[in-house]
């Protein structure tokens, strides 16, 4: 029985490093998929969006228009909303 002991504590010791390990790469991973999940919402509100939408969403007031257009600087479509 005592055999078993430091094995038993070899395996609990490998196990806690495998769940940093194992932390660590999800961590890692969730990471790319948030950046790559706001890179995708950017293109939608910015150029995946129809004309409608964003006038309806941004048109409302000249502010909202003029962070609409400082938002989507660069992306050709931060004119679509007028003054």
């Amino acid at each position: 029985m005592k055999m078993w002991k430091p094995i038993i504590l070899f395996l609990l010791l490998s196990a806690c490093a495998s769940i940093d390990t194992a932390k660590m790469a999800v961590a890692v991973k969730g990471a790319e998929i948030s950046d790559t999940v706001l890179k995708d919402a950017v293109w939608w509100t910015c150029q995946g969006s129809s004309v409608g939408a964003v006038k309806r969403m941004y048109g409302s007031t000249a502010e909202r228009a003029a962070l609409y257009r400082e938002f989507c600087q660069g992306s050709g479509t931060a004119n679509v909303i007028g003054e």
